[in-house]
């Protein structure tokens, strides 16, 4: 497979580097966030180079994907202000394969229900 050729999200594996919009490493993929049942993609958590934290990078800011890299549309510094990843935010939808997870929101359904 081409360095170039386009994989899906569900094919990104945990360790990919992240480069960033001015061609710079700035972290490796610790995590897919999607919804496996529906294939939402919702982005990456990355842990970032030399810091001890990760950031969720989301599907609008992921630029490309590829087998040996993915490519973000932010620059190192947009990167590194993001606010730290929030593990409380997420739940496990299921582990799919041995090198990566996927990871999704869920919408509350009792805020749903009328009261009474």
């Amino acid at each position: 497979m081409s360095e170039n050729q386009p994989i899906s999200w569900r094919s990104i594996v945990y360790g990919t580097p992240v480069i960033s919009r001015d061609n710079e490493p700035v972290g490796r993929v610790h995590e897919v966030l999607g919804d496996d049942a529906d294939d939402i993609f919702h982005g990456l958590r990355v842990a970032l180079a030399g810091r001890h934290r990760d950031v969720m990078v989301s599907v609008d800011e992921v630029a490309s994907m590829g087998p040996d890299a993915v490519q973000v549309a932010l620059t190192r510094s947009d990167i590194e202000a993001l606010q730290t990843y929030d593990e409380e935010a997420t739940y496990h939808l299921a582990s799919v394969g041995w090198l990566r997870k996927h990871l999704g929101w869920e919408k509350d359904s009792r805020s749903d229900e009328e009261p009474g």
